[in-house]
């Protein structure tokens, strides 16, 4: 239940498609003029847009930025624009942000980069050929995700100012007034309610956030959701954790000494620069906790890799032992939960999805306790 009855502004966004049917989710936007369809990645923050798509954005306007994306290797070099986004609803609701979006000129991949060096530029790499520029007339993407923002990103002011969710200033085109708008917003299979109510966060366990790097500087700023995890019944991995709509994958990263079943097999993607990739073997059990694998816990959920279940991620990439541990656990997570993201009172929330045949979907543990 959400702490204050006068929050009372709230707007759904239903998704375009179907959720898991074709890739990361898409909401319906209108920015600079142009009506787009926006992924909604929870695994980064920042509106980026190619140049092409936004026509009444001259070629000088803004301020030159670049930035990487650690997970899919891709290198973007662009333009700070201070722009508005219209969110759309059904019924003509809508909802309406002002961010500075990244009015990308240039994109490419280039997986050798390494972002706490490199900036503007691909480095040169003598092994593989010189990288190939992507279309900017494709390139639409909406990070909406918190706890992201670091010094290596090429945006140390990317979160929150930069994140649309966190910066409405109209629903349906009237300024709400800060007693009754709940800074925040909770994601489900169906879509993304932006404001968070007494109603709309009804069932929802929250557990606290800490306080994220620039808190200091702006309040809305918070760590990552903390997590512990098993692995072959292997340890009590405690880190953090990202819930990332943007994969349908899995990362996993084990705590020093903790082995992790792996196999390596040739890269099943034809454009990929490895010839060869690190896969969690299959049949490998893995149990989640948020925050912790006590039977308290908010959420907790197992799978085991290659077996069918909706929770489970397509497949698990281990990463090299190192403290702390870590897991994204891909967007599958949703079909077992919704979850709540509180930017004011810092706090993230689960509820479970029962009901119909989700609830047949999936097997998993459930504990709906609040911990706050």
């Amino acid at each position: 239940m959400y702490s204050s009855a006068q929050n009372t502004d709230s707007v759904f966004l239903p998704f375009v498609h179907p959720f898991g049917t074709k890739g990361i989710p898409l909401l319906r936007a209108t920015v600079g003029g142009m009506d787009l369809d926006l992924p909604v990645d929870t695994g980064s923050t920042g509106l980026l847009i190619g140049a092409p798509l936004l026509p009444e954005i001259g070629p000088d306007e803004g301020t030159p930025v670049h930035h990487y994306f650690t997970s899919s290797n891709i290198l973007y070099r662009a333009r700070l624009v201070e722009l508005s986004v219209t969110f759309h609803g059904p019924g003509g609701s809508n909802a309406t942000a002002e961010v500075p979006v990244l009015v990308v000129d240039e994109s490419e991949v280039c997986p050798w980069y390494d972002p706490n060096v490199d900036t503007f530029e691909c480095p040169y790499n003598p092994n593989h050929p010189k990288p190939v520029l992507r279309d900017t007339s494709k390139i639409t993407y909406m990070g909406v995700g918190f706890g992201r923002n670091g010094l290596a990103d090429g945006q140390p002011s990317a979160s929150p100012r930069a994140n649309p969710f966190l910066n409405i200033i109209a629903i349906n085109g009237k300024a709400p007034p800060p007693s009754s708008f709940g800074l925040g917003y909770t994601i489900s299979t169906q879509g993304v309610t932006l404001g968070l109510t007494r109603e709309n966060t009804e069932g929802f366990s929250f557990m606290p956030l800490k306080r994220g790097k620039t808190h200091h500087e702006d309040p809305r700023d918070w760590a990552m959701v903390e997590m512990c995890f098993s692995v072959a019944g292997q340890g009590n991995n405690c880190g953090t954790a990202l819930i990332d709509t943007g994969i349908e994958h899995m990362y996993l990263r084990t705590d020093v000494g903790v082995e992790t079943p792996n196999i390596t097999i040739r890269n099943p993607k034809k454009d990929g620069f490895a010839k060869w990739v690190r896969r969690v073997s299959l049949g490998t059990p893995i149990t989640v906790g948020f925050p912790s694998l006590d039977d308290s816990a908010p959420a907790r959920y197992s799978f085991t890799v290659g077996q069918q279940s909706p929770l489970a991620p397509s497949h698990v990439i281990p990463e090299i032992q190192r403290a702390p541990p870590y897991i994204n656990t891909g967007r599958n997570f949703l079909f077992g939960y919704s979850i709540a993201f509180d930017a004011f009172l810092g706090r993230f929330g689960f509820r479970p999805v029962t009901g119909g045949s989700s609830s047949k979907r999936f097997k998993a543990e459930m504990h709906p306790r609040s911990v706050i």
